[in-house]
């Protein structure tokens, strides 16, 4: 029998560290990689690969309807129950759904290759480039569909450590291996290649581990239940509807900018939003996993310590968004400036990006303060009206989008805006009442247990961060660290003084002297 052991705090502190290093890496890693890119393939070129590569990257998972959240709920559930045959009727139905889903993205990959030129403003040199990498990207990524079911199960068992290790093994392989062929003058095919087959690979490494953590239950065997299919994906439907609409919300302007405006603007637009791109990854990372966590507390009647989950991911995922969203706010100029500023030839490029940052921060770190209490709400099966919600934000922020560029021709103000504003409304407005009657706690609750912490905690950083904004500008890379580091060390000495409580300072110093000790061992 396969058992699923207790979720802890230790083990949630061991599997954020490694979601934390996992995305952060990729975060830190992809954020350089921006510069090099603009540089060796200018801002059109780059923008086709933004546009069709990294599009095809975002938009493909959302085939699965949301059955891999199912994946990741229904393992630990099965696993706390001891019940083995369960486990393997998740697998192999998964397995008949992602093969099918190859043969929808093949499909959908050629329709696009043919229409790439009159869908998309790209210029007629490139034309035939792009269409050529969407079928390189595409087929890629179709050939390792029928793996994904192997993620979601480590990521239902709880083990990070292995998943995380892999994806920072196959990042590093890959940046190495893109960096050196654009250096020797290959292009967009040569990366398109690289970034797919990167994907196989990780994805067939995750298959080799499941089959090592269960053993007794072989990827291709077991019986296939359509009637359990339609069950799971009417829990991973909600899910869907949330990471649609996040995705939608992050992505969909890069399409919008280019069907109506250029590859050039899209550069542009994606390297003004990076910032906040990079802060979305880091507090994705912090909070992976407590989703599993949650689902293995729920199915133990466990509704204590998931209730206290809730307080304490959402307060961290504040002492993170608070000072990180007022140093982009603040110094988004200057950051720009330091980054790219060499790379765009107009004068007022790097001004109007860091007003579309600035925007665009305020609406992603109102709707990131809420990203935790969904994947609470995901791990007890409760997350419906998050998921309806998210993707009426989404469809809004398109419909505005295109509205603010194809008749009122406000350029990238006008997608930033229409971004913020759904965003502000519904993260504001709506989720936090919504979480608040599921969870059965009140708003002064909340706000004594999370907020009030939290902003305590982040003032001091906030008020340095302002403070050097107004004495000394940063003009130089090595400024702007010496912010951030600073930054970071008043959250920590905030955080753990104002924000933090006893019995939390206990366990963090649990955790630590286990960690030493062990070392030593």
């Amino acid at each position: 029998m396969n058992q699923q052991s207790v979720t802890t705090s230790k083990k949630l502190v061991h599997n954020t560290f490694f979601n934390v290093a996992a995305l952060a890496s990729h975060a830190v890693i992809s954020f350089l990689l921006i510069r090099f890119f603009l540089g060796r393939l200018g801002q059109d070129r780059y923008g086709v690969w933004l546009l069709i590569g990294g599009s095809i990257f975002k938009y493909a998972p959302l085939l699965s309807l949301g059955l891999s959240s199912s994946i990741n709920r229904y393992i630990p559930v099965y696993l706390a129950r001891n019940d083995d045959e369960g486990v393997r009727r998740v697998i192999s139905t998964s397995l008949f759904f992602f093969v099918a889903l190859a043969v929808v993205l093949i499909i959908i990959s050629l329709v696009v290759y043919r229409n790439v030129g009159a869908w998309f403003a790209i210029e007629p040199e490139l034309v035939r480039t792009a269409g050529r990498l969407v079928l390189v990207v595409g087929f890629c990524f179709a050939f390792a569909m029928p793996l994904q079911p192997s993620t979601a199960i480590l990521s239902g068992l709880q083990r990070y450590d292995i998943t995380n290790s892999l994806a920072l093994a196959v990042l590093f392989l890959r940046t190495v291996l893109v960096v050196t062929l654009l250096l020797q003058g290959y292009g967009l095919l040569a990366m398109g290649l690289v970034f797919g087959l990167s994907e196989i690979t990780l994805r067939a490494l995750h298959g080799i581990f499941v089959r090592r953590l269960l053993p007794r239950v072989p990827l291709f065997s077991g019986r296939i239940d359509l009637g359990f299919l339609r069950e799971m994906l009417a829990y991973g439907i909600n899910t869907f509807l949330y990471a649609m609409g996040a995705i939608i919300i992050y992505n969909a302007s890069i399409l919008v900018i280019g069907i109506f405006m250029s590859t050039a603007h899209v550069s542009q637009f994606t390297v003004a939003a990076g910032g906040v791109f990079l802060l979305s990854q880091l507090l994705q990372a912090f909070t992976a996993a407590i989703k599993p966590a949650v689902s293995d507390l729920d199915a133990r009647n466990d509704h204590l310590r998931v209730q206290e989950i809730a307080f304490l991911t959402q307060k961290y995922s504040l002492l993170l968004l608070f000072p990180s969203g007022c140093f982009l706010v603040m110094m988004g100029r200057e950051f720009l400036q330091t980054w790219v500023g060499n790379q765009f030839k107009e004068p007022a490029a790097i001004s109007e990006m860091a007003v579309v940052l600035t925007i665009l921060t305020v609406g992603h770190c109102l709707m990131l303060a809420q990203h935790s209490n969904f994947l609470v709400l995901v791990g007890r099966g409760q997350h419906k009206i998050f998921g309806i919600l998210t993707a009426l934000t989404a469809l809004f922020c398109v419909l505005a989008s295109i509205l603010s560029v194809k008749v009122f021709h406000w350029g990238l103000l006008g997608i930033a805006w229409s971004n913020f504003v759904p965003m502000a409304l519904t993260s504001v407005l709506i989720l936090p009442i919504y979480f608040n009657r599921k969870m059965h706690i009140s708003a002064l609750e909340n706000i004594r247990n999370v907020w009030q912490p939290a902003l305590l905690g982040s003032l001091p950083a906030v008020a340095m961060i302002c403070i050097w904004k107004y004495l000394a500008p940063p003009n130089s890379w090595l400024e702007i660290v010496g912010v951030i580091v600073a930054a970071m060390v008043l959250i920590v000495i905030g955080g753990w003084f104002l924000s933090l409580k006893e019995v939390e300072k206990k366990r963090f110093v649990k955790i630590a002297l286990r960690k030493k000790e062990s070392g030593q061992d």
